[in-house]
């Protein structure tokens, strides 16, 4: 059943120009960065660079891909159930046998399937450069893995986000408020004693920064898939209140 539901999710997607318009539009951002880096990387002289063009690439192109992938998250999710709710159709899905958790989770999958081309465009555009230059493969994996569990935790604070109203334009707007707020957060510790580290640690690009570095760090995997679940179960918590009412 949870299979049956990404599917839908997929296949509806698809049929509408949103997930190509986000893809198309993303990887010529991607193709400009990349362009950039490369001539910006080949004007510096040995001495003078002072990083890897696998980590300028890697700071740069999934850096700027991370950001993409936070904006197009809520954009795709605002249909998954905010659009559901508005139409109707969300009630004969909560008429069925289904657990709240099947649909939570189909919706989820077939959300992340929606991003993930996403985030296999920095990879595909650094695939350009094998045989011309030395790529560092593991670093370059380690950053695709970072930002595809950044994109996953996008998705599930999106698929929260759509959760809350029957109003698409307004579920993405709430999506976005919580995503800026996971993303200034760490600025806060700046701002306050060292003792309140706290805000750094809930900051999403402070776990990403170690990814696009090379470092697969148990922490930042603990980061992104607690704060997924934490998402995922407050969405089953909405759904659940709202079967309820």
């Amino acid at each position: 059943m949870i299979g049956a539901i990404a599917g839908r999710e997929v296949r509806g997607g698809l049929v509408t120009p949103l997930p190509w318009v986000l893809l198309g539009l993303g990887q010529v951002a991607l193709a400009w960065v990349f362009l950039q880096v490369i001539e910006d990387f080949s004007g510096l002289t040995a001495d003078e660079r002072v990083a890897s063009l696998t980590q300028e690439m890697a700071l740069n192109l999934f850096g700027l891909a991370a950001v993409i992938a936070m904006l197009a998250a809520p954009l795709l999710a605002m249909r998954m159930l905010s659009g559901e709710f508005r139409d109707g159709s969300f009630e004969l899905i909560g008429a069925a046998p289904i657990r709240l958790g099947q649909v939570v989770t189909g919706k989820f999958l077939g959300l992340v399937a929606l991003v993930t081309p996403l985030c296999l465009l920095p990879a595909a555009n650094l695939m350009l450069l094998n045989g011309a230059t030395a790529i560092d493969a593991g670093q370059v994996t380690a950053a695709t893995l970072g930002l595809w569990l950044s994109a996953m935790m996008f998705c599930a604070i999106g698929l929260y986000a759509s959760s809350l109203t029957a109003q698409p334009g307004a579920s993405v707007l709430v999506a976005f408020g919580l995503l800026l707020l996971f993303s200034v957060v760490g600025r806060a510790e700046s701002l306050a004693a060292e003792s309140l580290s706290l805000f750094g640690w809930l900051s999403w690009n402070e776990h990403l920064l170690w990814f696009l570095l090379g470092a697969v760090r148990l922490s930042d995997l603990a980061y992104f898939i607690l704060f997924t679940g934490l998402f995922l179960a407050l969405t089953h918590r909405r759904l659940a209140n709202r079967r309820l009412q």
